[in-house]
């Protein structure tokens, strides 16, 4: 009788304190159990709050006496009799989200008009507007996410609210596979274009393979990581029944996977680049490019760190904020790096003055010789030879096509 009385008291004294809060009875019973050999009075929440023993077995009780839902609710009342402070990141992803989503969606564009002007459609052009396909649902995604509690601790937020975000979160996954893959693809034909020599040629068709594969494979594994799938965001609670494989080991795996194709992506034309014959704008433009590739990779490296965060974290909703900014700015970015060709493309044609073509283009007209007059004339023959030079950009120019043509003429000129 008398326990239940201590337990009625703890509970309503603490709940008057925590603005009326509900606390589980498990963990109301946790409480009760460990605050009798504690010399903090049940209406103390100061004193509670700051008895680390007290709270540390209120605690590891919880855990092992709650359900996971309780649990939540248990730390969502320690929080607010502790009055700890209220954390948000929930902005973060969304404003990374809408400022690299749209530059990157202003260069596909810029691309497609590039190609239309120019009349020519290529592979790498569709695996860029594919890329930016599937990475528009990660966009829109994000702002979801945003709404449900996404950049919050976890204990703040309703079991709908988590459900709802590990479910987006799994879209967003979903969707990044394609849309990484993709933009290495693109990047690679880009280079086939660039330098059309045969062994490298070959190393690229093995490097597209090994992508596609790699899109494919890691796409199915993610969509089944769960059986049915509904488990991978109904699984959270402990509730429900399903077959999941450690999707934490697939995720360390993917990454690595995909660090190692970006830095064979970034050495691939290297030696290429060594022998092309460049001025000294396209030059800049191309330690520009690769530099991007460069960054993407450290963004790579940056969220798989996050990674490890992320699958030993009690609070997926705020601590994996930063993993979920770094997908969406991984893949967004690589959409605007392999679009930097059609970007230069398109500035030339609009401002030709400032980023006009540094190459020569020299038209030698054929030497001709005129008689005039008799079968022969006093005043012999005339030999006339006429030279134009012009220094003109072209209107379909594309940074393509002149690199293409000059590393065509350097492999035929035996000089």
């Amino acid at each position: 009788m008398k326990s239940s009385f201590w337990a009625v008291l703890v509970v309503t004294g603490l709940a008057a304190v925590s603005g009326a809060q509900t606390l589980p009875t498990c963990a109301s019973n946790c409480l009760n159990t460990y605050l009798k050999d504690s010399s903090c009075n049940p209406t103390d929440a100061e004193c509670i709050c700051a008895d680390q023993t007290l709270m540390g077995n209120v605690q590891t009780c919880t855990l092992q006496g709650c359900t996971v839902v309780e649990g939540l609710a248990a730390r969502n009342f320690t929080a607010s009799l502790c009055k700890e402070p209220v954390r948000d990141k929930s902005l973060t992803a969304p404003i990374a989200t809408a400022v690299s989503g749209s530059i990157a969606l202003v260069l596909v564009f810029l691309r497609m008009y590039d190609c239309w002007v120019r009349g020519e459609y290529q592979w790498a052009d569709l695996c860029a507007v594919l890329a930016m396909v599937f990475s528009l649902p990660m966009d829109v995604y994000e702002f979801y996410m945003k709404a449900e509690g996404m950049g919050k601790d976890i204990w703040t937020l309703t079991p709908t609210q988590i459900t709802n975000v590990v479910k987006y979160t799994w879209v967003t996954q979903v969707f990044y596979i394609p849309a990484i893959i993709l933009t290495k693809m693109a990047i690679i034909l880009f280079f086939m274009r660039v330098f059309p020599g045969r062994g490298f040629r070959l190393l690229c068709l093995v490097t597209l393979v090994h992508c596609g594969l790699f899109m494919v494979s890691t796409t199915i594994a993610e969509i089944l990581s769960c059986v049915p799938v509904a488990h991978a965001w109904s699984k959270w609670d402990g509730t429900g029944e399903g077959l999941c494989y450690d999707n934490t080991a697939f995720w360390w795996a993917h990454s690595a996977i995909n660090i190692a194709t970006d830095l064979w992506i970034i050495g691939l034309p290297i030696p290429g680049l060594l022998n092309l014959q460049l001025g000294l704008r396209k030059k800049m433009f191309l330690v520009l490019m690769f530099s991007v590739g460069i960054v993407i990779t450290v963004v790579s490296v940056v969220r798989f760190s996050g990674l490890i965060t992320y699958s030993t974290s009690t609070n997926p909703t705020y601590n994996n904020v930063m993993v979920a900014t770094y997908s969406v700015i991984e893949c967004n970015v690589s959409i605007i790096c392999c679009c930097m060709p059609s970007l230069l493309a398109c500035l030339r044609r609009f401002f030709p003055s400032i980023f006009g073509s540094t190459n020569r283009s020299y038209n030698h007209g054929a030497g001709g010789y005129k008689v005039t007059g008799s079968p022969f004339p006093s005043e012999g023959i005339k030999k006339t030879t006429v030279y134009t030079v012009s220094n003109l950009p072209r209107a379909g120019d594309s940074d393509v096509v002149e690199l293409m043509d000059l590393e065509e003429r350097k492999l035929k000129q035996p000089w």
